[in-house]
Order: C-alpha cells, then structure tokens, then sequence
C-alpha cells in the first residue's frame, strides 16, 4: 500500500513586509520575475517524479508571502506540473494562501477551475488602526469584501487568520474582531499569538515592545478567545487552531502528527524517509539553480529513532488530542509512560497535563505554557 504525502509550494512574494513577518518573504510586482519563479517551480516539481512515484498526494499548500499576488496563470501551471508529476487523491485538499486586496474573480475562478479547493484568508484584525499598525495593505472592508467574493465564486471551505497580543490592542477589540469574524461563518480559524521576532521592524522598535499586552491580559485574551470561538461552534483541535466539524487543516495536521510532507521553492522544508532538509533563502540560487538540489540545500540531516520520538511527542502535545500511547508504543517500540510519566506529574498535578482515554493531553492552561512544558519533560540530547 503507498504512503501518502503532502506538498508545501512557497511563493515568497507579497506588495509589501508587514511589520512583525520573518517569513521568507520579499515585496515584489514584476509579473515578468515572478513567471521565472514559477518557471523555476514547475522545473523542481518535475525533477522529483522518481521520489514521489511510491507515494500518493493527500494535500498540498500553497504559501507564501502572498500567492495571490502572483498571476492566476502561474498557479494554475504549477498545479498542473504537480498533477503531471505526482497522484493526487480523489479528494485531496488544496489550499492557498490569499491576503485581502489582492483577490478578484478570475483569480478565484482560476483557483477553482485548477482544483483548489481551500481558501486561507489573512485578516489578523478587523480593526483598521491595529491593521494599519501591523503594516498590513488591506482594511476590513477589503477582507469582508474578498469574503464575499469567495463564497460567490463556490468556495465553502475558507480559513480566516487571526492574531491577538498586538501593541495597544485590548481585550474589547480582539473580542470585537472574532465576533466579526464568527458572524461570516469560516470553516476554520487560526489563532496566534504575535511573536516579536529578530530582524523585523517589530523587533527593531522598543516602544512596539512597550505597547504589547501584559502576560495577565494575554492569558485572558487567549482563554476568553477560545471559550468565545466554541460557543460559536469552532471545535479547538490545537494550540492555535479552530475549525466546524469536519473542516480542520489536513495539511497543517501532517506536520503535527509527523507524517511526510515535500516542500518546493526557497526556504521550504520536507520530511520524507525520515529525513529532515530545507532550502536556501534565497530566491535567485533558487531560479538559476534548482536542478542542483545539493546546492539549494540549506539544513540535513536524518532522524534516528530516538530524535523522531522526541519530534513526535513534541508536535503531538500541540494537538488537543495529544499523545497517543498505543501509537508511541508501535511506532517506536517503547512505553510511553516508561519514559515520560516521571518528568509528568509535577504538570500533571498542576492540571497543565491531563490523562485522556487514549493517552495524555495539555489543558488549555498547559497550552500558554507548551514551550516551557516540553522543554522540561523532553530530552533533546541524542544518546
């Protein structure tokens, strides 16, 4: 029986960076270059037949940057060069990234026509003084708007973006963006965090840094949110992630359950025969010389049982079903409780970690705390 896989294609070009974005990214509107690009894509996809002939496509993703920027055209011949390549499923999912301002009806009708079948919206907020801040080139408008126009063009699984914790924002406006968003009806919600991040105007500007919520305030965003998000029907099924019944990521839930995926373009990542590399950033090696895969390669190197088992647990616990014991124990031959209890219970007790049916879980409390939980109780060192 073949294995299945998913496929990331990055398009790294976006109008313009938003402030708080550390994405492989860069401003581009020359549709000339971004051909090229594309041109250089349907190459790599191609030279990968051999590696993808014992596997069957279940999703791909198409992110970026912005990939509606870029001509319907080009999409739809990278899609094309996928299915010439590669089986994909009868029902695989396929979604693409789209930020408000930068839809229209053809392109929709383009990504419809090609099989796209999944629309990820980038809003963040529906308060144009916190977008405006964010650096972000659309209003509410403009996304309410693009809403619209998705749901005529026959799109009825569509995924809205949203962050909380931004500089000056206060529980009233959150509140006030997912109340809106809820009101649409989206299949699927992504709900974040901002991260301040090295190398970004955000992370230059100390008095962004002054302007964000404090950790009491972000803890009660985060907890409200969610507990406002179920009772509109949104099931969380991770950290950051809410869907209907039915709609969660496909795509989004290979990375969290460990199970292969193949990236194309500059800075995308892959996991496939227990082997984990990434790409160059850097878009010109990229297009002169995506034959070499040697020389795109940026990290490599292949897991051993005992780092596979930390990566599983690790991205497991993001997921509210968490950590399956029977599962550890056939993949990996030993007994999760043997390993994990003891670093366990001080959490456990705590009510940061709970015992499920199948196995062990975070609560919504330990979800705040996942990193300082998994680094705890994980053990990174290879022995």
């Amino acid at each position: 029986m073949q294995k299945s896989i998913g496929i990331y294609i990055h398009i790294p070009f976006c109008a313009q960076k938003c402030n708080y974005c550390d994405f492989y990214s860069m401003p581009c509107a020359d549709s000339d270059f971004m051909r090229t690009y594309a041109d250089a894509l349907i190459g790599q996809i191609k030279s990968k037949k051999r590696l993808l002939r014992n596997r069957h496509v279940s999703t791909i993703y198409i992110g970026g940057g912005t990939p509606s920027l870029m001509p319907p055209e080009y999409i739809v011949n990278i899609l094309n060069a996928v299915k010439s390549t590669a089986v994909i499923d009868q029902n695989a999912e396929i979604t693409i990234e789209a930020n408000p301002g930068t839809l229209d009806g053809a392109k929709l009708t383009a990504y419809r026509n090609a099989g796209v079948n999944r629309l990820s919206l980038g809003l963040q907020s529906a308060d144009d003084d916190e977008l405006k801040m964010l650096g972000r080139i659309h209003t509410k408008d403009d996304f309410a708007n693009s809403f619209a126009m998705a749901r005529m063009e026959g799109f009825t699984n569509i995924s809205v973006d949203v962050m909380y914790a931004l500089p000056h924002q206060t529980e009233e406006t959150l509140y006030k963006t997912l109340e809106f968003v809820a009101a649409l009806e989206p299949e699927h919600i992504s709900f974040y965090g901002l991260k301040i991040e090295q190398n970004t105007p955000f992370g230059d500007d100390e008095e962004i840094k002054k302007a964000l919520p404090d950790e009491d305030t972000q803890y009660n965003m985060y907890m409200k949110s969610c507990k406002l998000l179920e009772s509109h029907g949104y099931e969380q099924y991770e950290i950051s992630n809410f869907s209907k019944k039915g709609y969660e990521s496909r795509h989004n839930k290979r990375y969290w359950l460990s199970k292969e995926y193949i990236g194309f373009g500059p800075a995308a990542h892959s996991f496939f025969d227990m082997r984990m590399y990434g790409y160059k950033k850097d878009v010109n090696a990229f297009i002169t010389g995506y034959a070499d895969e040697n020389a795109l390669i940026d990290e490599d190197y292949t897991l051993t049982n005992r780092s596979f088992a930390v990566q599983y647990v690790m991205l497991a616990f993001r997921l509210r079903d968490g950590v399956n014991t029977a599962k550890y124990r056939e993949l990996f031959g030993r007994e999760f409780d043997d390993e994990y209890l003891p670093r366990m219970k001080v959490f456990i007790e705590k009510q940061f970690i709970a015992k499920t049916d199948t196995g062990y879980c975070l609560t919504r409390r330990g979800m705040m705390i996942s990193n300082y939980i998994l680094s705890e109780i994980l053990d990174f060192t290879e022995g």
